[in-house]
């Protein structure tokens, strides 16, 4: 039934596309099914990918952690998606502390996509060790940046955005260091952040870990440890990066949120109208496909595929991560791989995305007919 998905994910390995691919499937309450290629690294005689491998979910971090934490509190009526970001964080320009909290969850505030905080800091970190001090450091310079563009005027993906929605959630919460492991479905053996240099309680070692890069500033085959350079120069956790996982942990996340759209009990908390408010189009930018935290399927070529309905949030991950749900439908599809092993400039699984999700489409219907 999926022969298919089975073979391109055979042949993505085989053709050096990532060195280990996990692909989940869930269908309203049937029991996922879970399919793994490949070997943890590109390095002879790695152990064999499979259900115990845990992945760098690198920006699936925005949508599992930070979005459900911000509408956490925005249920307990913690925090408004209306109030000024300003009145919550002492930023430094005057028109984004004017702009809603919601804009910085479809990226539209005007902020940089991006600024590489840790080429200033890695000296520092590495003669002290010290990534308490940087990421004090980071957390003030992403206060005090410019906009680039006015407010409402594009849709520009922004990890500078999260970064600042983490300190958001810390003016009325506690800090994300303390606050992860008590946020919905985050646990050592879960989902879960890797402090550098810090055991997180019931982890699996790093040589679990599916490898990700032969990192240049760090001298070294990334395992275990997170492969954001700016997550890692904080310490390892971060509003826009940092969360690992093993396959089942994202399949569990993307059926929690099935359950909630449709108002049923779910570990998330979330009630049927916040995610009715949150998936809502009306977020969208005019040449956007981004709603509140989640992004949605490109017109044309997406890395969704084809055939994902038109009720579908999902978001992608650096690493070579993805999650798709299709909400009406009831169909959760995760995509885990670690294509940035051995260099982040293989960018096949371009290609290998859209490919394996209609393949997976193909044998849903087969199954069906």
């Amino acid at each position: 039934m999926f022969l298919e998905l089975e073979q391109r994910l055979r042949r993505a390995v085989a053709e050096r596309v990532t060195p280990a691919a996990a692909f989940g499937l869930s269908v309203g309450d049937a029991e996922p099914r879970l399919f793994f290629e490949g070997r943890r690294s590109h390095l002879p005689g790695a152990a064999l990918a499979g259900r115990e491998t845990v992945f760098d979910l690198a920006s699936l971090t925005k949508p599992l952690t930070t979005v459900t934490w911000i509408l956490g509190l925005v249920e307990a009526g913690r925090l408004s998606l209306e109030t000024p970001i300003g009145t919550l964080v002492e930023v430094s320009d005057a028109t984004l502390a004017r702009t809603p909290l919601w804009r910085l969850l479809n990226h539209t505030t005007g902020l940089p996509a991006h600024r590489e905080f840790f080429r200033g800091l890695l000296p520092r970190v590495r003669a002290t060790g010290d990534t308490g001090g940087a990421r004090t450091t980071v957390r003030r310079l992403v206060r005090q940046i410019a906009l680039e563009r006015a407010p409402g005027a594009a849709e520009v993906y922004s990890d500078l955005g999260f970064l600042l929605l983490e300190q958001v959630a810390e003016a009325v919460d506690a800090p994300l260091p303390a606050r992860w492991p008590t946020l919905p479905l985050h646990r050592p053996d879960g989902l879960h952040f890797r402090p550098v240099g810090q055991p997180v309680g019931s982890a699996a070692p790093d040589d679990v870990c599916a490898a990700t890069e032969q990192c240049p500033l760090r001298g070294r085959l990334i395992q275990g440890e997170v492969h954001d350079e700016n997550a890692w120069i904080c310490g390892g956790i971060g509003g826009h990066a940092g969360l690992f996982g093993p396959a089942a942990a994202v399949i569990e996340f993307g059926r929690a949120v099935v359950a909630g759209w449709h108002g049923e009990p779910n570990p998330l908390g979330l009630s049927r109208a916040l995610w009715q408010t949150v998936t809502h189009t009306r977020w969208l930018h005019p040449a956007g496909t981004r709603v509140l935290g989640w992004d949605t399927p490109s017109p044309g070529a997406s890395s969704a595929g084809t055939r994902f309905g038109p009720q579908t949030i999902g978001h992608l991950g650096f690493t070579g991560t993805s999650l798709w749900i299709d909400l009406r439908a009831r169909v959760v599809m995760v995509l885990l791989t670690n294509r940035v092993c051995p260099s982040r400039s293989n960018i096949a699984i371009r290609s290998l995305r859209p490919a394996l999700h209609d393949a997976a489409w193909l044998g849903l219907e087969a199954g069906m007919s």
